[in-house]
């Protein structure tokens, strides 16, 4: 009985029920919503950036977001979002998230420290180096002052 009781509630139990899909919709969320200022801008870019990576119609997209927000409220730990993400997206595909997260920390031209602490903890997470992750923050800002 202790054995079953402890099957229920170990994290692997509930992993098996999130997809990479919801896993990385509950990422771009957490970090929208890392300077406590969750916005709109926040929201449609979210949605753009889904339907763009898995092919999907904006409105799939905005239902995967709040899969995604859901999620993000009842899973605290990064450590097993992003186990689920490495398990189902390969490293070179890990990158495009690592810029996809960027460009919603940057989509209100701010950083915060605790955007800053957050996207170092997921680059490590997934297996992304510094220089790479910098990379990636000046490929976002390039695009966003060509715009």
């Amino acid at each position: 009985m202790w054995n079953k009781l402890k099957d229920i509630f170990s994290p692997k139990s509930y992993e098996k029920d999130i997809t990479s899909n919801d896993a990385i919709a509950a990422i771009l969320v957490r970090a929208a919503k890392t300077d406590h200022d969750y916005t709109e801008s926040e929201k449609k870019l979210i949605d753009r950036l889904l339907s763009n990576q898995l092919n999907i119609n904006s409105e799939d997209a905005m239902l995967l977001r709040l899969q995604g927000e859901e999620l993000e409220t009842e899973i605290n730990d990064n450590v097993q979002l992003t186990r689920i993400i490495k398990q189902d997206i390969p490293y070179e595909e890990r990158n495009q998230l690592i810029e996809q997260l960027w460009s919603i920390v940057l989509d209100d031209n701010s950083r915060t420290p605790e955007e800053n602490k957050l996207m170092r903890v997921l680059a490590h997470l997934l297996g992304i180096s510094d220089v790479n992750s910098a990379k990636a923050r000046s490929k976002v800002l390039t695009k966003k002052n060509k715009s």
